[in-house]
């Protein structure tokens, strides 16, 4: 026996569409909405990756060519000797990328690693206070802080050390400064691991560090990459710890090989442009391959507890 509902439902006015919505709506009919919004995107993707193309095709123009006006926008007689006059007027510069390759691989997996470890301790165990929110919280507070702050401090504790021109060096003070951003990128996405999983581990006889390591890390992993991604971004591309911190090629990293292309008396302009276009290679080149788990790693983290 069902009960009969008393209430009526109450009638909505029609109300008119203005003139405006009736012209949106006839525009979006006949496609002009669709295509004026691509458009407009395809507007703003030139504009952005205008710089990378005049980058790539300033590395296969000659000196007179670049700086020419009216410019030539693309490169009629290509120099591809560019690429192997930089190295020979510049050998050092091979070294400055064997050290940033080092310091990038080995800082992000420190701080990736360190990170993904206090991150689930953040979220696996009970602080009083309400600590397992203000901890993290204090921990990329250490960011806020510019970071020329810090140098000089730095420079004369590191000194002391003898880790001044060193790539140990290098290593450790990024991963002082990434470690904290990645504590807090990856508390996100071990908040989404429902606590069942980790409490069946516990029942099967897991410890925490073997809950860790076989349910949870597997299923952070995109987040894991995003982490990894943006730490070898910021460690590629940072320059003045770099430039502070080193002295000879050494040391020197990509940066800072780019840097001395400025010189006093002139600019090399050419150089300075394959330097660049072979400094963004890689950082693209592991984002293309990484693009499915940075997306994946981006929708987790998103999505709230």
């Amino acid at each position: 026996m069902t009960v009969k509902d008393d209430t009526t439902a109450k009638a909505v006015p029609y109300e008119e569409p203005t003139d405006l919505e009736q012209l949106y709506q006839r525009l979006n009919e006949t496609g002009v909405t669709k295509a004026f919004l691509y458009g407009l995107l395809g507007v703003f993707l030139a504009w952005t990756l205008f710089p990378v193309y005049w980058l790539v095709t300033a590395t296969l123009k000659t000196r007179e060519t670049l700086v020419t006006f009216p410019p030539q926008w693309i490169p009629l007689d290509a120099e591809f000797s560019n690429f192997a006059a930089l190295f020979a007027q510049r050998p050092e510069f091979a070294d400055f990328i064997i050290n940033s390759v080092i310091v990038t691989t080995v800082t992000t997996v420190i701080a990736t690693s360190i990170g993904a470890m206090a991150a689930y301790a953040f979220v696996a165990f009970d602080y009083p206070y309400n600590l397992d929110f203000h901890l993290p919280f204090y921990i990329l507070s250490t960011r806020f802080m510019p970071p020329i702050v810090t140098i000089i401090p730095l420079f004369v504790i590191f000194r002391n050390f003898q880790l001044v021109n060193t790539l140990p060096g290098l290593i450790l003070v990024y991963s002082m400064f990434n470690i904290p951003f990645a504590v807090w990128m990856m508390k996100g996405f071990f908040e989404e691991v429902p606590t069942s999983l980790v409490e069946s581990a516990m029942m099967d006889g897991h410890s925490h560090v073997g809950a860790f390591f076989k349910i949870v890390l597997p299923l952070v992993t995109p987040g894991l990459i995003a982490s990894a991604i943006f730490t070898t971004i910021i460690t590629w591309n940072e320059l003045l710890f770099a430039v502070i911190l080193t002295l000879n090629a050494n040391a020197m990293t990509v940066p800072v090989g780019l840097a001395s292309f400025v010189t006093k008396f002139n600019i090399q302009w050419i150089n300075m442009a394959v330097g660049a276009t072979i400094a963004l290679a890689p950082v693209l080149v592991f984002a293309f391959i990484a693009r499915q788990q940075l997306v994946r790693g981006f929708s987790m983290g998103a999505v709230g507890k």
